[in-house]
């Protein structure tokens, strides 16, 4: 008998896998198949993951060392920045140079101009206030400027010089360019003349300082009759400060000032009466009074008045 043919044996069949859920809402499968992408999910990837554990955040308080050699660079970057820019600053350029340069040449001409140069010396001296001073005796001091440059004329220096001079109590120098000098001198003024022992009077001014010897006082100025070895030297020096003290209208009519102390000071007016004066407090209120009586007629032709309490004076006929 014929044998029948063996059929080869089949594996046994697996039954199919269930079909893999569709994972979102329908709109979420929707979308993602029009985008070609899977919308089957194994149960395995069904299976929601655990979420992986957090890495530690570094320590703040301890920055790497990257980023702090980073922090170093990035100051000396900055510094060197900083440098560069501030040698840049000042660092002149060649217009600033010519600029400088042109400073100086024009400072050396005018210094030149000034100082050196034939154009800007002292050629004229024009002097003014000279009434009883020496004329010779302010050029012989004045000529030393002669020929200088005008701009190094030592003016206060000069000044002081002339200011020695027994009249002069102050002189002012200026400078009028090109080449003069301005010179106005202030004498002192003679208040009084005190009678000399060799013969004339001496001038002096309200300190009691002899100005100038002359042989006779003149107009306006009132002669001192002091006795000085009697009276004493205050008697003197308080009759000085009460002429000093006079108004000029009061002064011009007061012939001489005698004195027979510091406190019996006594005025002679030109052509009337003998006036008390005193010591020398309150000299104004003492002018007001006497002006205003000796503009009486009787007044006028008394023999003496005394005003030395001015609020209460006394008249003699």
């Amino acid at each position: 008998m014929a044998s029948r043919p063996t059929r080869p044996r089949q594996p046994p069949s697996v039954p199919p896998e269930p079909e893999a859920k569709v994972a979102g809402t329908p709109q979420r499968r929707r979308a993602l198949r029009a985008a070609g992408t899977s919308t089957t999910v194994s149960r395995a990837s069904s299976t929601p993951a655990r979420p992986a554990p957090r890495r530690a955040a570094p320590s703040r308080t301890a920055p790497p060392k990257a980023a702090e050699r980073s922090r170093t660079r990035t100051r000396a970057d900055v510094a060197d920045l900083a440098g560069a820019r501030k040698a840049r600053r000042w660092r002149p350029g060649r217009r600033a140079l010519g600029v400088l340069a042109g400073l100086v040449v024009l400072a050396v001409a005018v210094g030149w101009l000034l100082l050196a140069s034939p154009w800007l010396r002292v050629e004229t001296i024009r002097t003014t206030g000279l009434v009883r001073t020496d004329p010779a005796a302010v050029a012989s001091i004045l000529d030393r400027a002669r020929g200088t440059a005008l701009a190094g004329v030592n003016t206060r220096s000069l000044s002081r010089t002339v200011e020695d001079l027994p009249l002069v109590e102050r002189v002012d120098i200026t400078r009028s360019w090109p080449s003069t000098l301005v010179v106005t001198v202030h004498e002192r003024q003679a208040v009084a003349a005190v009678p000399s022992t060799a013969g004339g009077v001496d001038l002096v001014d309200g300190e009691g300082n002899v100005l100038v010897h002359e042989a006779d006082a003149p107009a306006g100025v009132p002669t001192l009759e002091v006795d000085v070895a009697a009276a004493g030297s205050d008697a003197l020096t308080t009759a000085i400060a009460v002429n000093a003290t006079l108004s000029n209208e009061l002064r011009s009519r007061v012939s001489s000032i005698s004195a027979t102390g510091p406190d019996a000071v006594t005025l002679h007016v030109e052509g009337g009466p003998q006036v008390f004066w005193g010591d020398d407090g309150r000299p104004e209120r003492k002018s007001e009074v006497l002006l205003r009586l000796l503009a009486e007629d009787a007044v006028a032709g008394a023999r003496s008045v005394d005003v030395s309490a001015p609020d209460a004076p006394a008249v003699t006929p």
